[in-house]
């Protein structure tokens, strides 16, 4: 095998920037799929916590709405920011958030991802059996 003049030794400085680019590529990949996974985590958290605090704004629970979304979100580890949800009220409004892990998303959105729900309590239909 023939080299040309000039690319003696190229493969020493093309393999480590080779391994450089591959690491960079797998840190955004397993950043973004992490990110993805918090952000669903956050969106069922926010969901189930909008059911919670819905049911328990019925007049036959003893639970305080709000209560009842803080003990759903802690269960999955999310945290509540706010639940505008009041006793006795056919509507509900919460905004969880859930820690981001990774190594550069999570210093750029603050560590968090945040998701928002509503839940609506509907009579049952007098014709359903």
């Amino acid at each position: 095998m023939t080299r040309r003049p000039g690319e003696a030794g190229s493969s020493t400085v093309m393999l480590p920037m080779l391994l450089w680019v591959a690491t960079l590529v797998a840190i955004a990949v397993i950043d973004v799929g992490a990110y993805l996974v918090a952000a669903a985590r956050a969106q069922h958290a926010a969901d189930a916590a909008a059911l919670a605090a819905v049911g328990a704004a019925d007049s036959q629970r003893r639970e305080p709405p709000r209560q009842a979304a803080e003990r759903v979100t802690s269960a999955v580890g999310a945290r509540l920011e706010s639940c505008l949800c009041v006793p006795g009220a056919v509507v509900a409004s919460v905004q969880v958030s859930v820690p981001v892990p990774g190594l550069v998303i999570p210093q750029l959105l603050d560590g968090r991802v945040v998701a928002r729900a509503r839940a609506v309590l509907v009579p049952p239909d007098v014709d359903d059996p």
